[in-house]
């Protein structure tokens, strides 16, 4: 689908992106993650807007949090959703996000997966995946809508239900916009960084109602949807997404 329309807005002062710019280095190990902006990074909290006053209005109050995010060519975001009304705003480079809508929750399928963590080795100078000690499982999306050409057939048979419905929204947000993102809504953000390599974003997370819509997601995701008969006539698919809002976490 075509881009949506945006325009740039003047939501933070240039010295901001001047000073990101100047701890590049000391935040290389936090490439590709979010940063709160406060603490050590609180320097950087100075220059930019505590809040997006039109936001708050609407919304009936401050944010939450408000994030710095670092990233370059390799950083991409699998599908997920956030519990929060979220402002996304570009300092440098581009971000490209895919949207769906809480009610295509069956398209996402839904899984439990191994929660894990990367951790920095002194000694190799990598980053290690490592799963959590005692085990957890997390709820996550399993579809990769960029899968390798070789993998392509293979993803479509495994996931008919985001294939082969509507396609996402394609949102492509430049440097100096603002994207207004609904909670609840799954996006998937890949990102093409600026002349220096770098993407940079901020972003407000506003608490989100915990209303009716809240309320008819859970109902959806307690559904177990099926794909009527396949071309053979013999065999039917059933996608039981029914683990459901268990617990409250962000993803």
């Amino acid at each position: 689908m075509s881009n949506a329309h945006h325009s740039p807005t003047p939501w933070m002062p240039s010295k901001l992106h001047v000073r990101m710019i100047q701890v590049k280095d000391s935040l290389r190990m936090r490439n590709s993650r979010t940063i709160v902006l406060g603490g050590e990074y609180g320097a950087l909290a100075r220059d930019c807007d505590s809040h997006i006053p039109w936001a708050t209005e609407a919304i009936g109050g401050l944010p939450e949090a408000v994030n710095l995010w670092i990233g370059n060519d390799l950083s991409e975001t699998s599908f997920h959703k956030d519990h929060y009304e979220n402002l996304y705003a570009v300092v440098t480079g581009e971000k490209h996000f895919l949207l769906l809508p809480p009610t295509d929750v069956h398209r996402m399928y839904i899984r439990e997966y191994p929660a894990a963590q990367y951790t920095y080795s002194e000694v190799s100078g990598e980053f290690e995946l490592k799963l959590e000690n005692p085990e957890r499982y997390v709820p996550w999306c399993s579809v990769n809508p960029y899968p390798l050409p070789k993998d392509k057939e293979k993803e479509m048979s495994k996931f008919p239900f985001y294939y082969n419905g509507p396609k996402p929204f394609e949102v492509t947000l430049k440097a100096g916009e603002i994207l207004y993102l609904p909670s609840m809504w799954f996006h998937h953000v890949r990102q093409t960084p600026d002349n220096r390599g770098l993407t940079i974003a901020v972003n407000y997370w506003y608490d989100m109602q915990f209303d009716i819509k809240y309320a008819y997601f859970n109902f959806l995701h307690s559904l177990s949807f099926c794909k009527s008969r396949l071309n053979d006539g013999d065999s039917f698919i059933n996608e039981n997404l029914s683990n459901g809002d268990k617990n409250h976490k962000e993803e």
